[in-house]
């Protein structure tokens, strides 16, 4: 039996060194790691009328937005997390989003106006970077 030129024992030890840089680069840009908190910010009309910190939500509450025309969402608001549960726009595109609760997701509805984003706060959150490039 021949022993292979390509792999050598030592080569074990890179590959796995090297894998886990990977996954800790993966889950460090995909705000796993390395995150102080999220803040849903909720806008509508362009303004924003509501900022909510949903690292601090102790217990679970609902809210009602409505537009100057009486169209309304319903929004619910957990520990880490955030949607609409209901809404008077047709399509309900937004109540089908369900549940959001990191950084850069977004929940919209665009008959009432009405945008729901999630922000990282804390340190290194507005560093501009949304990804990871070697």
């Amino acid at each position: 039996m021949t022993k292979s030129r390509y792999f050598r024992p030592g080569d074990l030890i890179i590959y796995g060194a090297l894998l886990l840089i990977f996954v800790m680069g993966t889950l460090i840009g995909a705000g796993e790691l390395g995150q102080g908190g999220t803040a849903a910010v909720i806008t509508q009309d362009g303004r924003e009328i509501r900022r909510i910190d949903l690292e601090q939500v102790e217990e679970p509450y609902e809210f009602r937005v409505e537009n100057a025309d009486g169209q309304y969402n319903i929004i619910r608001v957990e520990p880490g997390r955030i949607r609409v549960t209901e809404a008077s726009c047709p399509d309900k595109v937004d109540v089908k989003q369900g549940w959001i609760s990191k950084a850069n997701q977004s929940i919209v509805c665009l008959p009432n106006r009405l945008v729901i984003r999630i922000e990282a706060e804390g340190p290194g959150a507005d560093d501009g970077i949304d990804g990871i490039a070697f």
